[in-house]
């Protein structure tokens, strides 16, 4: 099971909602690494941006993946409404 990204990009636009992406943000809150939807270091993204490593490694013991998966995708549904 793998979290269902539809590639929109809407969470690499709102960085400055977070101090945790200040040094992604490009400055006005767009990730610098964002090239139309997608990200141009896909491959070796940092953990943050990676939501089942990033599970994984700070939340598993908190919570099942699909409660992760559930806060992940509210998370995105009201990025997309900015």
């Amino acid at each position: 099971m793998t979290f269902p990204c539809e590639k929109c990009g809407a969470c690499c636009r709102h960085l400055d909602r977070s101090p945790l992406y200040k040094p992604l943000d490009a400055g006005d809150g767009v990730c610098r690494y964002l090239r139309g939807n997608l990200c141009s270091i896909y491959d070796s993204r940092p953990l943050l941006c990676r939501v089942d490593d990033c599970y994984d490694a700070f939340f598993s013991g908190q919570m099942t993946r699909e409660e992760f998966y559930a806060l992940n995708q509210k998370a995105c549904r009201e990025l997309k409404k900015r």
